[in-house]
């Protein structure tokens, strides 16, 4: 900041508090604030001019870097999060074992997935849709082994009707990085019964 006679520009320490924000909308704010900082410190004789070039700066860096990580989080979480499972399962549903686990993070075994698949089919025949539940998702925090994932449950249409699909949408996992994929469910029946996969025992994933 310049030394000056006059007090500190609200403009300027706008600017700054706005260049280190998150959202790529609000670091492009930065920009017009320091600008207009520039012209309160020039115009009123106030201090900040230093604090506002700053912020215009830190504006022009990090505002391609925050839309690029917003694009990524939509693309990736937001978007499938609230499609839901459907387009997995269907895929599965449909035969093609091998895709579905490597759309689900390529740690399934045949075997397994092939069981859930067929027992799904014959108890509610194939998916249609999946919309998020009104049910509270639960986050499983990363923990030790590096695992974190949350728990969304849904609500899915299937060729016999209605049922309850929580699945597991794992955001990242030990020396695979960001994984961004469901890989877990639990379906439950209109009769109680709740299939999963993977099954106890098959499954590598803590």
């Amino acid at each position: 900041m310049t030394v000056g006679s006059g007090k500190l520009s609200p403009w300027a320490i706008l600017a700054c508090v706005l260049s280190i924000g998150l959202c790529p909308f609000v670091t492009a704010a930065a920009i017009p604030a320091g600008l207009w900082a520039l012209r309160d410190v020039r115009v009123n004789g106030r201090r900040g001019r230093r604090l506002a070039l700053a912020a215009i700066v830190i504006g022009v860096v990090v505002t391609p870097l925050t839309t690029l990580a917003a694009w990524w989080w939509d693309d990736h979480v937001r978007v499938p999060l609230l499609a839901g499972p459907a387009a997995v399962l269907q895929i599965g549903q449909q035969g093609e074992i091998q895709r579905f686990i490597g759309e689900t993070g390529g740690v399934g075994e045949p075997q397994g997935a092939r069981a859930f698949l067929v027992s799904l089919t014959s108890e509610l025949g194939m998916i249609r849709s999946t919309r998020p539940s009104e049910a509270e998702m639960a986050t499983e925090p990363p923990g030790a082994a590096g695992w974190w994932g949350i728990w969304v449950p849904y609500e899915a249409m299937f060729d016999q009707g209605a049922a309850t699909v929580t699945a597991r949408f794992l955001l990242s996992a030990p020396d695979r990085g960001w994984v961004t994929a469901f890989d877990r469910f639990e379906v439950t029946l209109p009769s109680g019964q709740v299939l999963t996969y993977p099954a106890d025992g098959q499954d590598p994933i803590p």
